[in-house]
């Protein structure tokens, strides 16, 4: 028999026989199990009976028989259960109850809403993925440098840069597929710069006719807890207007000129929300905004004036990580407030309810390092951003390293604890309402 007409025979019996039949199916490697479950079922009620009907010598045998029988039940029920298990499990080198707490017990949790782009939001979500399978990652959609702008210019597509990244923040995959869509080519010519998994988001999107049904795609490979969505399907390009009155035009092109940004809007303005994203966020229990590049990852996706509503009208809390290092070229001399500022100017102030600060600063041979950039520690102005109506958290939030970064598990301890506070909040309010 062809292996092509066993596959459509296959088909064919799984329509027209019962369900409860199609587990006895040749290849399965379940009916030794069941058959062994059905035998110390038939045992142990055998014995069971027996055991209460009659009296004498025979009754003891029948108890034998009766936990005999029960024992290979409960045998063949473990058998079983593993020979499903390892059929369906996505990783088999995954302990099931990992697997069990991931789709029991994560999915269970407050439903989180993480807006941005850039290696900052995909450094949250690594650390964010373990508490919550309740995560929206809306990410920006304006990227044009490296190869993201190289396959936009070659393929008309949206940039996939961050959204790769974000895909593999949330990767519940093996550690070689994850490395496999950060590769980065270094040769021949053609492919000298990038990433697999840019190249294998573009050709996905050939493939299934659509950038959407192709990050489902994408998603499900990776196994991803989580979504991950672009903020707009648009065709989108930032510019920016300096304190020079001059116009740049380009993600890429605005740290630069070295000015001061006046403010960047989008080309063309009107450009349209994604429809999940503004459903993810009306749902939403917590929004957390940054960290990332202040004006060409985090703002971008604010100017975008269905998600800027969204956010405002959202009963979400709504959290801003600030940057720990200022960004030459985008946020020189900023403090933690001028953060702030510049989010509500291009959107609302409803879109930060509070703002998380690190108070730990590098060490100092890495702070050189840094400022040898000009980059330098963003000031915590505790005085002007609570003049402006906003409450400042701060914390411990910085990881070990030649690099400046929020530590994964540090970042995401404190937005829990945060909402955790704010829920209790937002009960006793609701009690003392009442009571009122």
């Amino acid at each position: 028999m062809s292996k092509i007409f066993r596959k459509f025979t296959i088909s064919k019996l799984f329509r027209i026989l019962p369900a409860a039949f199609s587990w006895l199916f040749p290849g399965l490697q379940v009916k030794r199990w069941i058959f062994l479950c059905l035998l110390g079922g038939a045992l142990s009620i055998f014995g069971g009976v027996q055991f209460f009907l009659i009296s004498g010598k025979y009754k003891t045998l029948f108890l034998v028989i009766f936990v005999l029988g029960s024992g290979v039940l409960i045998l063949g029920v473990i058998l079983l259960l593993r020979s499903i298990i390892s059929a369906v499990l996505p990783s088999r080198d995954r302990h099931i109850i990992d697997y069990m707490y991931r789709e029991r017990i994560l999915e269970k949790n407050p439903k989180v809403v993480a807006i941005g782009g850039g290696s900052g939001l995909s450094n949250l979500l690594s650390g964010l993925k373990e508490y919550t399978k309740n995560i929206t990652v809306v990410v920006t959609v304006a990227d044009e440098g490296g190869s993201s702008g190289r396959l936009r210019k070659d393929f008309d597509i949206i940039p996939p840069g961050d959204i790769r990244n974000c895909l593999v923040a949330l990767a519940d995959a093996s550690e070689l597929m994850r490395r496999l869509f950060q590769y980065r080519f270094n040769r021949p010519e053609g492919l000298k710069g990038h990433s697999f998994g840019n190249l294998f988001l573009t050709a996905m999107r050939e493939v299934t006719g659509n950038f959407e049904d192709a990050l489902k795609e994408s998603s499900r490979i990776l196994a991803i807890r989580g979504k991950v969505l672009p903020a707009s399907l648009d065709n989108v390009r930032i510019k920016a207007e300096l304190v020079d009155n001059s116009v740049v035009e380009g993600e890429a092109e605005i740290p630069k000129k070295g000015l001061a940004i006046r403010r960047v809007y989008l080309v063309p303005e009107n450009a349209r929300a994604n429809r999940e994203v503004l459903e993810a966020i009306k749902e939403a229990d917590m929004i957390i905004i940054g960290p990332g590049s202040l004006f060409t990852s985090i703002i971008p996706n604010f100017l975008i004036k269905e998600i800027a509503l969204a956010v405002k009208d959202s009963s979400a809390l709504k959290v801003y990580v600030c940057n720990i290092m200022t960004q030459h070229g985008e946020t020189d001399n900023f403090s933690a407030a001028d953060h702030i500022k510049s989010i509500y100017k291009h959107s609302f102030k409803e879109t930060i309810d509070i703002c998380l600060v690190n108070t730990m600063p590098p060490a100092e041979e890495v702070i050189r390092k840094y400022q040898s950039q000009d980059s330098y520690l963003v000031n915590v102005d505790r005085e002007e951003i609570e003049k402006i109506g906003f409450k400042l958290v701060e914390a411990d939030l910085i990881s070990e390293g030649d690099f400046v970064r929020h530590d994964p598990e540090k970042l995401t301890c404190k937005l829990i604890e945060i909402y955790e506070e704010w829920v209790n909040d937002v009960k006793n309010r609701e009690e003392n309402n009442n009571i009122g």
